[in-house]
């Protein structure tokens, strides 16, 4: 039976959030670059919108299933849960403004400020969120595990 590695499940956290942050702002940049030329912007908004359906938010739901439960109970955590689960709400919020419309000036305002957020927010999970349910004895390639089961399950793809 292999031994394995008890940091490689926060290993592999933190690289799928940096994937996901390098994801979302190749996406922005994107976007904001066609927008700032005055040039179509469907293709760029419709990639951005797509990755936020498909890798962003069900990322985030699968989080507060596996991660922020576990937190709460274990880590004592509910203030920090509290407010990186407020994070997700507004994520979704702005997430849905890119499809009111607006000129590309304004679509490329909502896109940074998704971009911005989302690099905090995941600076906190890595920073405060894993070290607390690390101290707190949690299984972290457990709740790993089960975060990846209900991603696969919500059609979200992990790398």
């Amino acid at each position: 039976m292999a031994v394995t590695d008890p940091a490689e499940p926060m290993r592999e956290i933190l690289h799928h959030h940096a994937v996901l942050r390098r994801g979302l702002e190749q996406r922005v940049g994107a976007l904001c670059a066609t927008a700032e030329r005055d040039a179509p912007y469907d293709e760029t908004l419709t990639a951005l919108r797509g990755y936020l359906a498909t890798e962003i938010m069900p990322h985030a739901e699968a989080e507060e299933r596996t991660l922020y439960a576990a937190a709460v109970t274990q880590a004592r955590g509910s203030e920090l849960v509290r407010g990186l689960t407020a994070e997700h709400r507004e994520l979704a919020g702005l997430a849905d403004r890119l499809g009111t419309g607006g000129g590309g000036e304004t679509v490329a305002a909502v896109a940074e400020s998704i971009a911005t957020l989302f690099a905090s927010h995941v600076a906190k999970e890595n920073d405060l969120l894993l070290p607390a349910l690390t101290d707190s004895g949690a299984d972290l390639a457990s709740l790993l595990a089960e975060m990846s089961r209900w991603t696969a399950g919500a059609g979200g793809n992990r790398e």
